[in-house]
């Protein structure tokens, strides 16, 4: 058995520890809106939250109705549709006094800003998504994604007080579903970041520095100054509004789900030399000791690495390591002999080594889904076994990336050995590749392209299988039997010299003709026209033969007259 499999089943064992759990609520559908309260035009409909709904000069919010915790981070994830005419949606934060029962203006103010009846929502932040170009608020497009805030005073629709700003190659307001991310880090002695996704869950679309208790820069200049938030918590919810005039104008949110971040206990620092230099980060995944949060994120069924260092000046230090399920945090602190330990230090875990530097590379395909909390005790000063030490804890949570796609490969055959490029998206970095039921080792391997040398043996009528190592999939149709569907020029002196065209699918660049056996000078080949010259024959009937790279053909009759 393998140290990563006494790792695993080590894991799997160990039942006891608490889970530690942030403020966090989740929405898979509105059918219930309990815990929400709704204004203005706000509505539920169905198994949706309709902000404005199907008419003309509307403005609502929701709201959770319980103020949460943001300024130590958070993230949040919603789905969402608007028709094409709303003047648009916005995701707001905001420490008003009205709190849950909180509306700003109408019309362009899109809910949260002065808009036509000037009521705009103080002590407030808006990512917007603008779908009506409104020259006076100094929008530059009818498809804008843009960050607003201006600290405690009342909120404002014009440009001029955005923090960031991107026109989104998607189309936000066109009746289609999307999906928006937005996560929230705070800085260490420093603005924190802001940060939006739209659809792509892993690359964002715009990042800007902020922070709750100084605010942020406005593209055109000048600081916006804090929300002036108390304790750190506020009301989170939407707005929109529509334009006047218009029916058929609705922004709705599918499904929600928020996740108040919690800043690490004292624990996690460990106490590793103190007073000596430390207390020092020894213990890593993946090389890090997870950052501000002491947080990892892991995509489930990943590989990753846990570390466990040596204090600087130390060559070798006996180490046990401990784990608990969940997060830990204050609840799940246990005085122990050696310091404050982030959780009972229980039943540790059998990893087949107990001594400093250590290095264990869990390998891809290890379903973990439960959040672990790690952390060792070390004798950490070799010429003193008696002192032992606790080292720095590292949650992990794990998490199910998104499921692969392809959209295209090309070319969609080759010779044995040309380059195959297979683009998509979500591909894992430890996604393995199948052309046909034949492995074979990426080229190149990035989220959205994997390269590899064409096998042989690859039979006809094949697919490209792309395998996440979660088991999430994406196939493609690749190698295919060609198909002939027009074929203008079906007879030719037997001298040859005749243009010969066929369309159809499944062609490849490197197809090559033969007529009764003899080869055609092909022109070009594309993946559905082949052009070629025939070659000399005798007169009467003749076999033609299309045979792409991948060894895949079809035939057609001919004349030679």
């Amino acid at each position: 058995m393998t140290r990563a499999h006494r790792f695993v089943r080590g894991i799997a064992a160990f039942s006891l520890g608490t889970v530690a759990v942030a403020q966090t609520f989740d929405y898979p559908s509105f059918a219930n809106t309990t815990g929400l309260t709704l204004n203005g035009s706000a509505l539920q409909s169905g198994n949706n939250l309709r902000i404005t709904n199907n008419a003309a000069s509307q403005t609502g919010s929701a709201w959770y109705t319980t103020p949460l915790p943001v300024a130590q981070g958070f993230e949040t994830t919603f789905d969402f549709v608007m028709s094409s005419a709303p003047e648009g949606l916005a995701f707001v934060i905001q420490g008003a006094q009205t709190g849950a029962t909180t509306l700003g203006g109408g019309s362009w103010g899109i809910g949260y800003g002065f808009g036509s009846n000037t009521q705009p929502i103080p002590n407030s932040i808006a990512i917007e998504m603008d779908a009506t170009q409104d020259i006076w608020t100094s929008d530059t497009s009818a498809n804008e994604l843009s960050i607003h805030t201006v600290g405690a005073l009342g909120n404002s629709e014009n440009e001029g007080v955005s923090i960031g700003r991107v026109t989104p190659a998607i189309d936000m307001s066109n009746g289609t579903q999307r999906k928006l991310r937005v996560r929230y880090v705070p800085g260490v002695g420093q603005p924190g970041t802001l940060t939006v996704f739209l659809d792509n869950l892993v690359t964002p679309v715009l990042t800007t520095p902020f922070s709750f208790e100084t605010g942020g820069t406005q593209l055109s200049g000048g600081n916006t100054g804090g929300l002036g938030l108390i304790n750190g918590q506020a009301w989170v919810g939407f707005t929109s509004s529509t334009r006047s005039g218009m029916t058929n104008q609705f922004a709705e949110i599918r499904s929600w789900s928020w996740t108040s971040f919690q800043l690490p206990n004292a624990c996690y620092t460990g106490n590793v030399h103190v007073g000596s230099g430390g207390p020092y980060d020894l213990l890593t995944i993946n090389g890090n000791a997870g950052g501000f949060f002491r947080l990892a994120q892991l995509a489930v069924a990943d590989p990753f690495t846990l570390g466990v260092a040596t204090p600087p000046g130390v060559s070798s230090a006996p180490f046990v390591l401990c784990l608990t399920v969940g997060i830990a945090d204050g609840a799940t602190v246990t005085p122990t002999p050696f310091g404050n330990a982030c959780f009972p230090l229980l039943l540790p875990i059998d990893i087949g080594s107990s001594t400093a530097p250590y290095t264990l590379a869990v390998p891809p395909g290890i379903p973990l889904t439960l959040p672990l909390t790690f952390q060792a005790v070390m004798a950490s000063q070799p010429l003193n076994p008696s002192v032992i030490e606790l080292t720095n804890a590292i949650g992990a949570q794990f998490s199910l990336a998104p499921a692969p796609t392809i959209s295209g490969v090309t070319p969609n055959s080759a010779a044995v050995g040309g380059t195959i490029t297979v683009n998509g998206n979500n591909f894992s970095l430890f996604a393995t590749v199948r052309a046909g039921n034949i492995p074979v080792t990426p080229i190149t391997l990035t989220k959205t392209q994997v390269t590899f040398a064409m096998p042989a043996g690859v039979p006809c009528g094949s697919q490209v299988r792309v395998t996440n190592p979660d088991g999430a999939q994406a196939t493609f149709a690749f190698n295919p039997t060609p198909v002939v569907t027009t074929t203008p020029f079906n007879s030719g002196p037997v001298a040859g010299g005749q243009t010969w065209l066929a369309t159809g699918t499944g062609f490849a660049p490197g197809t090559t003709v033969t007529f009764n056996g003899n080869p055609a000078n092909v022109s070009s080949a594309s993946a559905t026209v082949v052009l070629c010259t025939t070659p000399p024959g005798v007169a009467g009937p003749a076999t033609v033969v299309i045979t792409t790279p991948g060894g895949c053909s079809v035939t057609r009759p001919y004349t030679y007259q």
